[in-house]
């Protein structure tokens, strides 16, 4: 039963998670140019189910439902299998649309948190897509926690060995160059940005909203065996723990006391120290429980239910008789049948004789380990439980929630959109946006207002959307080692930048940097008034680790002698001493994840005050009128959590709101109108448990019930009376 339960389990949650993993992947299909881009680094999404394999295991190997002596309790527990209730159609349709929520949850964070990224330089494919891949691995493991029911330590340090797994790996894989140099130095950048530690409690704390609200339905319209049986245990548990009642006063006549003193004399005359009689009058009385236990282990056994009865509830009961004989369990006949077996050699205890080696057993190890009976605690959700689960997530994401629209508030922005079809971007009012037409091929100057007082330092980015550098072909079409300086094949060349116009000019000269990437580099430019202190180049803008590595060939600039070199075809953006160490080319080889460009252009160091008239002068050089697109130049100040993210903090406002209102939705049904503990709401969906069900009543009605047995059976069944003894179970249901 447990295996199956356990099998079940491992095969849901297993299509589960690769169903989040491919609903993330096709919904970025949209936001790629339908180019079959991955959203995540090729080493990095592969390494998706070895670092989710620990976990899942630990579950299916020490996850228990319930408890043996439960589950021997309620045996209707064992037709789960039999009925398939833990792997159908049902599950699998439930799994889907799980996975489909989940989904959406990580691809919402992942979309509003994206906004500002551009401020604190995580916005390129590969630090992004390393943080939403983070916080998709932190979705997979809370979701394991959720669905388990046994937490023990195997448990504990397997998640904690997947987390370490991750860890592990993006510290190699981002100091390994040779594996990927994009990814150099990811995971440190990744760390340092807010958002991604906002996020990585926001993902899990929305989940959490969306199963705690599922669960709760289902406890409490729909419940499964599972929770029916362990509400009855509860209250079963709760009964047999009480105290026992008092017993009886004795009656006040002679004969009695007479009939009294005569049994005690006898007993202490006739029952010898140690006798089996002795034991049982020395042994505390029998609970009620346990009573009950022995007198169904006293039913006679003439009468047996078949298997039949088992497979087919719903049918007539077929019975079965046989009668006990004297030769009854006797099996001296089968072992005559049986072939001579060849001998086993005898099992020697060295260590008895005076020798180091333990001796050999076939006897399974006895310890908690082998036996799965390790201290745990078992997971069950209540509705006491969902209640605290949900008003901690609430608190939490409203406290997260808060702090971002808060942090939002702060930033002052405007933007100026010079080319392309009119557009107000999202959370953009009106005085925040300046609209000039600056045709390509012109030098445009006019003057805007600025909206709000701006400290310093002022980001100075441009933007270009739509623009799909996270294209397939586009993406890939870079030879980094010409970015670092260091020779390259022709063949390697013609191999990664195939087409012709991307490695060679009309007149044949060779292009350096080949590929679609470096032949396509913004190169408009925004220019200040003189009372302005603006710098194009200036290290606040890009990663130094990215920056130091973009090296110019030993030669350069005059070998090769038919090189067509950067600061030829862009002068406006580097000049012959810079070359491929310019800012604005770093910043342009590292490809957007999202379909649009935003990226840094520069930093003014002085305050802008309101209603102040600042010149402007743009040269439009970068066409974008065959790709439909717009371009703006965006100002805009920035705080510990970058820019402006209005659209998150309301995401994680109105998750709050929802678990507050679940939370009151638990707390208003629990009290007018409950669903009785251990009893299903709905007959017909109880999968044969009853709602004629009543917890039991302690008190001295329950003792008088069961006649106590003789004192001879008693003492012969005093192992069975063990396994029923009061403490006992007290103690295992605790």
């Amino acid at each position: 039963r447990l295996n199956y339960r356990r099998m079940c389990k491992f095969i849901l949650y297993s299509f589960w998670k690769n169903a989040v993993l491919t609903l993330l992947l096709f919904y970025y299909t949209f936001l790629s140019g339908f180019s079959g881009t991955s959203m995540f680094d090729g080493y990095v999404w592969t390494s998706f189910n070895v670092i989710l394999f620990f976990p899942i295991i630990a579950t299916g190997v020490f996850d228990r439902d319930v408890e043996d002596h439960h589950a021997l309790r309620y045996p209707k527990l064992y037709e789960n299998g039999r009925l398939g209730l833990d792997l159908n159609m049902v599950k699998m349709t439930e799994m889907l649309l799980s996975s489909l929520v989940h989904s959406l949850i990580i691809f919402g964070v992942m979309w509003y948190a994206f906004d500002t990224m551009d401020t604190m330089h995580a916005n390129d494919y590969y630090g992004f897509g390393t943080s939403v891949f983070t916080w998709l691995i932190v979705a997979m493991n809370y979701r394991i926690v959720f669905i388990t029911t046994t937490i023990n330590w195997v448990f504990v340090a397997s998640v904690l060995v997947s987390f370490g797994t991750l860890t592990v790996f993006l510290a190699i894989y981002c100091r390994a160059q040779w594996l990927s140099p994009w990814m150099y130095n990811v995971d440190i950048h990744m760390v340092q940005n807010p958002l991604f530690w906002i996020g990585l409690l926001a993902v899990p704390g929305l989940a959490i909203m969306v199963d705690s609200f599922k669960a709760w339905l289902l406890l409490e319209f729909l419940p499964d065996r599972k929770g029916l049986v362990l509400e009855r245990v509860s209250l079963d548990d709760q009964y047999l723990c009480a105290p026992p009642p008092p017993p009886p006063a004795p009656p006040d006549d002679t004969a009695t006391a007479e009939h009294a003193n005569s049994a005690a004399g006898t007993s202490s005359g006739s029952a010898a120290e140690g006798s089996p009689a002795a034991r049982s009058s020395s042994r505390p009385a029998a609970s009620p429980k346990a009573l009950q236990a022995l007198q169904a282990l006293r039913q006679p056994l003439a009468v047996l239910r078949s298997s039949f009865t088992f497979d087919h509830p719903d049918s007539g009961a077929r019975r079965m008789s046989f009668v006990r004989h004297a030769r009854a369990g006797d099996t001296s006949l089968v072992d005559i049948l049986q072939p001579a077996a060849t001998p086993q050699p005898p099992v020697v205890d060295v260590e008895a004789a005076g020798g180091t080696r333990k001796a050999t057993s076939r006897k399974p190890s006895s310890g908690e380990f082998s036996q799965q009976a390790m201290p745990h605690f078992q997971n069950v959700l209540t509705w006491r439980r969902i209640l605290g689960l949900a008003l901690a997530t609430g608190v939490l994401l409203l406290l997260l929630g808060i702090l971002v629209k808060v942090k939002s508030n702060e930033v002052v922005q405007f933007s100026v959109q010079y080319d392309g079809k009119y557009r107000q971007p999202t959370g953009t009012s009106d005085s925040e946006l300046f609209y000039q037409d600056c045709p390509i091929g012109n030098s445009c100057v006019f003057s805007v207002t600025v909206p709000e007082d701006m400290a310093p330092p002022i980001a100075v980015l441009y933007e270009v959307t739509p623009f799909y550098q996270n294209y397939y072909s586009y993406q890939t079409s870079v030879v980094f080692a010409q970015l670092t300086g260091d020779a390259v094949d022709e063949s390697q060349v013609a191999k990664v930048c195939i087409s012709k116009p991307s490695r060679e000019t009309p007149s044949g000269d060779a292009i350096f940097p080949c590929g679609l990437v470096a032949t396509s580099v913004f190169n408009d430019t925004i220019e200040f008034a003189s009372e302005v202190d603006f710098s194009d180049d200036d290290p606040r803008m890009t990663w130094d680790s990215d920056y130091d590595r973009f090296q110019n060939p030993p030669d350069y600039p005059t070998q090769p002698s038919n090189a067509s070199w950067l600061y030829e075809r862009y002068p406006a953006v580097t000049d012959v001493a810079r070359g491929v160490k310019s800012r604005h080319f770093v910043d342009w080889m590292f490809p957007s994840f999202f379909g649009y460009v935003r990226n840094p252009y520069g930093v003014i160091d002085s305050p802008l005050k309101k209603g102040q008239q600042l010149m402007i002068r743009i040269n439009a050089s970068f066409p974008v009128a065959s790709l439909d697109a717009e371009k703006r130049f965006l100002l805009s100040t920035r705080n510990g959590l970058g820019g402006r993210h209005a659209l998150l903090g309301f995401l994680l406002i109105f998750g709050s709101g929802v678990c507050f209102v679940l939370a009151i939705a638990v707390v208003a049904i629990n009290k007018w109108c409950p669903r009785p503990a251990g009893k299903p709401r709905f007959r017909q969906l109880a999968h044969g448990f009853t709602s004629d069900w009543e917890p039991p009543q302690p008190g001295p009605a329950a003792a008088s019930a069961v006649a106590a047995p003789p004192a001879a059976e008693v003492a012969a069944s005093s192992s069975v009376d063990q396994s029923v003894d009061k403490a006992a179970l007290c103690k295992a249901s605790v």
